[in-house]
């Protein structure tokens, strides 16, 4: 059995700004560093963490980076693990996207697991992904818990498919706080989620997307 811990990254200046990020390299905003701050001690406290895995996006990685410093471990990262392609919607608001982009938004907004980003990628083609690299990193690692920084988009597909749920359902999955914790076992080739999307370690600075996206 394997444990993998994914984490969303703490609040970044687009998330602090409202805008559509996808896999533009932006870095954590003031307060995204405290959430990182908040989740190193809650699972230094809770957790023996054995490896840490990031995408390489610079928001993720600066997520996990206390943890790795504080056990001194190594951060191998990951293009897989990254967020959605955002295409031409990237580093633009939601009011611009929706009258840029009109039906490709309209239906993000109304069935987001059937959805692409106009120029970029589908939710499905994310969770396809994401089964791939998890699995591996799960594979590699037999036996020891993981530490996985990520992205919303990707965990949203990702909750979507240890659910067992087809992508139309995705719309009933909500985005997971920023420096959230969700923690998946890997066996015998099952996933189970032991717990989803905690939070409560963040105290008063739990932080989500801006409405709209």
């Amino acid at each position: 059995m394997t444990t993998l811990l994914f984490v969303r990254h703490g609040e970044s200046r687009s998330n602090e700004n409202g805008y559509f990020t996808g896999q533009t390299d932006v870095p954590l905003s003031a307060l995204g560093k405290r959430q990182a701050l908040a989740l190193r001690d809650h699972l230094l406290t809770h957790y023996t963490v054995d490896a840490i895995c990031s995408s390489d996006l610079r928001r993720a990685c600066e997520t996990v980076l206390p943890v790795a410093q504080a056990l001194g471990l190594p951060v191998r990262k990951e293009k897989l693990l990254r967020e959605i392609d955002g295409g031409a919607w990237e580093e633009k608001t939601p009011a611009y996207i929706a009258e840029h982009f009109p039906r490709d938004y309209a239906l993000w907004q109304e069935n987001i697991g059937l959805a692409r980003c106009t120029g970029g990628e589908s939710m499905q083609e994310v969770q396809r992904r994401g089964i791939a690299i998890t699995r591996r990193i799960a594979a590699e690692n037999e036996g020891k818990t993981v530490l996985v920084g990520t992205h919303a988009g990707f965990l949203r597909a990702m909750q979507c498919f240890w659910q067992h749920l087809p992508p139309a359902a995705m719309q009933q999955i909500p985005w997971v706080p920023n420096a959230s914790l969700t923690e998946v076992r890997y066996a015998e080739g099952k996933e189970e989620i032991v717990r989803l999307a905690e939070d409560r370690y963040l105290q008063g600075e739990v932080t989500r997307l801006s409405p709209g996206i």
